[in-house]
């Protein structure tokens, strides 16, 4: 049944009547999915008979994540064979201009405007973020696809990998505290200014408040995203037991807000 996040996605597509919600992914999973999350519904595709729309993906994927985007066998492979990438689509006239020209399309055919994965783990209920964009500016959209995500494959907690300076942790608190779990198992590109968190989705009530932006918590720390040596010592002590939390908006001013939880 919908719950607190309903109104607030039934808004966000009010405001933008031209997007819609899909899945891609293989069939085999169509019965453990969500495909009303929030009461959003969600048009699944095989992605056994939409290669194109699955090139479509990867193009963009690339796109936005130059040499790391990700390979085609690992689309097939680690996306699409085991779980299903959440999709907001809508005219190609919306995407912005590099992604739009990349694609190739008519002003009035269906585009990927923004898209989410998030691949299963060995935990039940706990799902790993690897990849989330948008190419649609000013619309919320990175956020919005990637709750919808999550609330399809009926995730409960989601792990994900971020530095302390990316904007991104400004779209990751939008679905609440992010927990510190510490330093990336197996090292990093970017080892010094990455970190593992968890995000708690099961308090639905708390996700739709940060959602909305509601009443932000006053964060014990402010430390600059440029300070390598306090963000370290703060991931040993979180994997050292301390609960420790980026609280929303997650950066301010090119400080990371954070707060300790005692007891």
């Amino acid at each position: 049944m919908p719950g607190e996040l309903a109104p607030l996605a039934q808004a966000f597509f009010a405001a933008n009547p031209e997007l819609s919600l899909q899945a891609l992914g293989s069939g085999v999973h169509v019965p453990s999915l969500d495909l009303a999350p929030s009461g959003i519904p969600v048009t699944h595709l095989l992605a056994e008979h939409n290669a194109e729309l699955a090139r479509q993906y990867l193009t963009l994927n690339q796109l936005a994540f130059g040499g790391i985007g990700v390979p085609r066998w690992v689309l097939s492979d680690l996306y699409l064979l085991p779980g299903a990438i959440g999709l907001l689509r809508c005219p190609a006239r919306l995407l912005k201009a590099p992604a739009r020209e990349r694609l190739l399309l008519a002003d009035e055919e269906l585009a990927i405007g923004a898209a989410c994965y998030v691949a299963p783990s060995l935990t039940p209920g706990l799902f790993v973020g690897v990849s989330l964009f948008s190419f649609l500016p000013g619309r919320g959209a990175s956020s919005w696809v990637k709750t919808l995500t999550l609330g399809m494959v009926r995730a409960k907690f989601l792990r994900g990998v971020t530095q302390w300076d990316n904007p991104a942790v400004r779209v990751h608190t939008r679905l609440g505290p992010m927990r510190l779990v510490g330093r990336v198992p197996g090292g990093h590109d970017y080892d010094e200014r990455t970190f593992v968190y968890e995000t708690d989705l099961r308090d639905e009530a708390r996700v739709a408040q940060a959602m909305a932006r509601g009443e932000e918590q006053v964060p014990a720390m402010r430390i600059p995203v440029t300070d390598l040596a306090a963000l370290g010592a703060l991931l040993d002590r979180a994997e050292a037991g301390a609960r420790l939390e980026l609280v929303p908006p997650g950066q301010d001013a090119g400080h990371v807000l954070v707060r300790e939880l005692r007891g």
